[in-house]
């Protein structure tokens, strides 16, 4: 359904933003440690054991429907992504899904030290790695209404809130992202915050 072989972006003042495959046998640890933390409750997975992560990321790779990646700072481990076809979800049973739909849900590791806009420019670095895979056409994210701090990430990007879904566990806004909605996003960051998403003003 999705395949990234690699994707990077050298950030100002941050050095280098990449991802890749997740492959079990190197990110499970980092990643069943990330998603047992406060940190990741959204994620649902904070009782699981280190045999539960193992076992998740196993079906995502035997799947046909998602993907699970890797994302690095400098080289190290940093943050994850799920990609999935959300005909193949819970959401894809509350909208009409498309031709080019790709679900995503992203994971950044609780920071070693701060760093300035490096929230967001992992989160745009993901939007835009996502939306320049072939077949990718628009993204479709489905948060937890009560995760506040993913809609100002969501909408500084170009999501685009439709209205609120009655999943199983959650109630969640159900938001989509085209590269339209994301360039036209530009208009509204500041001048930091697109230096390091490396995106330009365009004239027509």
């Amino acid at each position: 359904m999705f395949v990234l072989t690699e994707y990077a972006r050298c950030v100002p003042g941050m050095g280098t933003l990449a991802l890749a495959p997740f492959e079990i046998g190197r990110h499970a640890c980092c990643a069943h440690r990330w998603l047992t933390s406060e940190h990741a409750r959204f994620w649902g997975m904070t009782d699981h054991t280190a045999a539960d992560t193992v076992d998740y990321f196993a079906a995502i790779e035997a799947s046909n429907t998602h993907a699970a990646l890797i994302g690095t700072h400098a080289g190290v481990p940093a943050f994850l992504v799920e990609v999935y076809d959300p005909a193949a979800e819970p959401v894809g049973r509350h909208y009409a899904v498309a031709p080019g739909d790709a679900g995503m849900h992203l994971l950044i590791a609780p920071p070693r030290q701060p760093i300035h806009l490096f929230t967001w420019a992992v989160f745009a670095l993901v939007v835009d790695a996502l939306l320049d895979q072939p077949g990718v056409e628009r993204l479709v994210v489905e948060p937890d209404v009560d995760n506040a701090g993913i809609h100002v990430l969501n909408r500084r990007a170009g999501f685009v809130y439709h209205r609120q879904l009655e999943l199983a566990d959650k109630t969640a806004w159900l938001a989509t992202c085209t590269a339209r909605d994301r360039d036209a996003a530009i208009t509204d960051l500041t001048a930091a915050q697109r230096k390091v998403c490396a995106r330009k003003e365009t004239t027509t």
